[in-house]
């Protein structure tokens, strides 16, 4: 029994507490505390026979549901995500959390095996001898001064595998062991721990992983550094009045989509220049600078024609087009689209929404895929040639209609369907 009210609103932004119920906030992911799981389903798939007749989805929609997860992640630029799931058969698909720390844990095992990360830094350190440079104020200070005058003080340098990147390393691999019940991945996880056995132990955040700066000849811990950051930034362990404690590993789905659409559009349509968050443009400006800094969710050019741009703003709501005139869109989208167009001088915006099982696309022909269910027309009076601005209103496929649960036939389909989509939409 827990009254929201009485909770530190700074730390649980996860669920909201209503009388008898529960909700999420947008997050997809799992909670745990105790023998409890408690597993956060994107709204997409959430069936009307649910609420009417007090279902739960079954152990093999949930299954389908996690795959769809791992196929959206996998055009997440950041994740090292395999090609194909059978290497992952020790495994059960229905934990796309314990498939995330198996992949963590078998790329970063290989990846510091082969090349133990470590790097110079200089120390200040009393030896018996010089090495490196005296450093004359501290062996004044330090040991003329006490008496030690065969200690010396002295500044040199070491390479050291006790730095900060192997420290975050050990730190997450040390928080999923606890979190895991694959044997493979635990196996592997404590691997990873005795091969930085001379790496201190330290609680580690996602600041300390934005301080780390890489080569890009590590190009294999760069992605090590990267899942850090995944499990870094969407895992918390929150306590209630010191009487349980929540693990929580959750990822926001407002950026799981938008980032679906983007890494799939840049990677199969490559007649498109896909630039992603585009930060040049301002909404207004003062004496000094600009202010309200636009950040339009992708920015679309035409490699054939480069006056034919294209701005699309992802929304992760579930639109229903038959609601009244305004075909289900916000007036507050509506704004923040029109700014987009006029300050990046385009004319056409897309309103990009994810197709949901209570509301799925218009309709199943494929020859249809891609149309736009609604279009608004804004005439800007400002302009010296009068313009319209046409934003239109469409649907992304997210999901298969019919559960599947072979990953590849997953993959097969969905990319075929939105390939079709993308095709009539740009």
């Amino acid at each position: 029994e827990i009254d929201e009210l009485e909770t530190d609103k700074s730390k649980q932004r996860f669920i909201r507490f209503r009388t008898q119920e529960f909700s999420s906030r947008n997050y997809v992911g799992v909670i745990r505390y105790d023998n409890t799981e408690i597993n956060l389903l994107p709204k997409i798939f959430y069936k009307k026979e649910y609420e009417e007749s007090e279902l739960v989805p079954t152990r093999k929609e949930i299954q389908n549901i996690h795959l769809h997860i791992l196929y959206w992640l996998s055009y997440n630029k950041k994740i090292q995500f395999p090609k194909s799931l059978s290497d992952l058969k020790s495994i059960e698909i229905g934990s796309f959390f314990e498939i995330l720390i198996l992949m963590y844990a078998t790329y970063t095992r290989d990846a510091i095996n082969q090349n133990l990360y470590q790097y110079f830094h200089e120390v200040n350190q009393e030896n018996q001898f010089i090495k490196g440079r005296l450093d004359v104020n501290g062996y004044i200070r330090n040991n003329i001064a006490t008496g030690n005058w065969q200690r010396i003080t002295c500044d040199y340098d070491i390479f050291d595998i006790d730095n900060r990147f192997n420290r975050i390393i050990k730190y997450v691999s040390k928080m999923l062991l606890a979190h895991t019940d694959n044997d493979a991945s635990r196996n592997l996880l404590y691997e990873i721990v005795f091969l930085l056995d001379d790496v201190e132990d330290v609680p580690m955040t996602y600041d300390d992983c934005e301080k780390v700066k890489l080569n890009p000849f590590y190009y294999e811990l760069n992605v090590v550094l990267d899942y850090c950051k995944l499990f870094l930034s969407n895992s918390m362990v929150y306590s209630y009045k010191d009487e349980f404690e929540v693990f929580a590993f959750l990822l926001p789905m407002e950026k799981i989509f938008e980032d679906f659409v983007t890494g799939f559009l840049d990677e199969n349509r490559k007649d498109l220049d896909i630039h992603a968050q585009k930060q040049d443009r301002y909404l207004a400006s003062t004496k000094d600078s600009g202010v309200f800094q636009l950040i339009p969710d992708i920015f679309i050019q035409n490699k054939a024609n480069h006056t034919n741009n294209t701005i699309v703003d992802t929304k992760y709501k579930i639109l229903n087009i038959n609601t009244d005139s305004k075909k289900g869109v916000s007036q507050a989208d509506m704004y923040q689209v029109i700014s987009y167009a006029i300050r990046y001088e385009v004319s056409d915006i897309i309103l990009l929404y994810p197709t949901s099982i209570s509301n799925p696309e218009n309709s199943g022909n494929v020859k249809n895929a891609g149309s736009s269910l609604a279009c608004f027309i804004v005439r800007d009076e400002l302009s010296n040639i009068k313009k319209e601005i046409h934003i239109k209103v469409h649907k992304f496929p997210m999901m298969l209609e019919n559960d599947c649960n072979d990953y590849q036939i997953l993959k097969k389909e969905l990319d075929y369907k939105i390939l079709t989509t993308t095709k009539n939409m740009f």
